[in-house]
């Protein structure tokens, strides 16, 4: 996931589908951020999340296309 440097990130924040680009719609819920990683250049950074859903869990999916 792209993370702009000026995008202000904490702990626990939860992150949602944006809208842009028009193949999700805004408001999904993706999950929280758990770590926030620095590369070792200053225009690269990482969040590792906790997914909103246990992918381990699920049984059925449903793919919708065009």
């Amino acid at each position: 996931m792209y993370i702009p440097t000026e995008a202000d990130l904490v702990l626990e924040d939860t992150i949602e589908t944006s809208g842009i680009g028009g193949i999700y719609p805004k408001g999904i819920l993706i999950g929280k951020i758990l770590e926030i990683i620095e590369a070792k250049n200053i225009t690269d950074r990482y969040a590792i999340l906790q997914t909103a859903v246990d992918f381990s869990k699920l049984e059925t999916v449903l793919v919708i296309a065009k």
